[in-house]
């Protein structure tokens, strides 16, 4: 017996999904098609890829994690291939990871974008820490995560995509909000609504406010930068959100921002790979159309 096509596109989803039911589902298969398959698999290679554990999901073992960067890059030449011979449009669902900020801003719409002029493609955005995001990609759950700008990280190949500025936002019956002259010390004192203190944003605010006014008071802290926009409208305090998601409420005056002397906030973004894989034909596309559009 020699390995077939259909054993490593079904050893990879059940590592994907962590279930032999959910890869059949994943690959059009029957369970029972999808389990032989696997079990054919591990027969030719002559070991175990996966362990099982009563009311767990299939673990990958050493062995399968060896395997899996080679395996994930054999599909993706395959696809590669098949793409270029017959010069099929592309088509499928492509799952892309984004940070909360990014997957509310300019993603959607290039996205979007994207699938007209790709109609046969669908996209779907999965929202998380950027930590998870690293996991996810680790585990080759994901092929492409976009994320604010981070230090090297082992096994994910970071390429910088587009800067994004954060700015410093008010209600516009906010005390600060009519003042033209304010500085970073202005700001002491002053009730604030951000994000939750272990995400990227806020980490990063306080410590380019610390020096100067110490530990911000937080009034109201959440997971959803929408969250904070509500809350800021509301006469929360200040809020610190990226300029793509106020900029209609700064023009039609339903927030205002505060011009503070001294302070200035802008975070490159980047996408996240991993790295020692083939990808195939529709995600590298997708990566390049995202660079092209920066």
């Amino acid at each position: 017996m020699k390995v077939t096509i259909r054993q490593l596109q079904v050893f990879d989803a059940v590592a994907a999904t962590g279930s032999v039911t959910a890869a059949g589902n994943r690959l059009n298969m029957s369970q029972s098609a999808a389990s032989a398959a696997l079990t054919d698999l591990q027969v030719i290679l002559g070991r175990q890829l996966f362990a099982h554990a009563r009311g767990r999901p299939l673990q990958i073992t050493d062995e399968g994690k060896r395997l899996r960067p080679i395996i994930r890059s054999v599909l993706g030449e395959i696809e590669d291939i098949e793409g270029s011979q017959d010069g099929r449009p592309l088509n499928g669902q492509l799952v892309l990871g984004a940070t909360p900020m990014v997957a509310e801003t300019i993603l959607p719409q290039l996205c979007v974008k994207f699938m007209q002029e790709h109609p046969e493609v669908q996209i779907r955005v999965e929202t998380e820490s950027t930590m998870d995001l690293f996991g996810r990609l680790g585990r080759f759950e994901l092929e492409t995560a976009v994320i604010e700008n981070f230090p090297d990280v082992p096994g994910i190949d970071l390429t910088p995509w587009r800067t994004d500025e954060m700015i410093l936002i008010v209600a516009p019956d906010h005390d600060l909000a009519q003042r033209r002259r304010l500085t970073v010390r202005d700001l002491a004192g002053e009730q604030w609504c951000l994000r939750e203190a272990a995400s990227s944003e806020s980490a990063r605010l306080r410590y380019i406010l610390h020096e100067q006014i110490g530990q911000i008071r937080v009034a109201f802290e959440t997971t959803s930068n929408w969250g904070i926009r509500q809350a800021v409208m509301a006469g929360g305090g200040i809020g610190c959100l990226s300029r793509e998601i106020v900029k209609d409420d700064l023009q039609s005056g339903g927030l205002i921002q505060l011009a503070v002397s001294g302070f200035s906030y802008t975070r490159a973004l980047s996408l996240a790979r991993p790295k020692s894989i083939t990808r195939g034909r529709l995600v590298t596309t997708f990566d390049r159309f995202l660079i092209e559009n920066a």
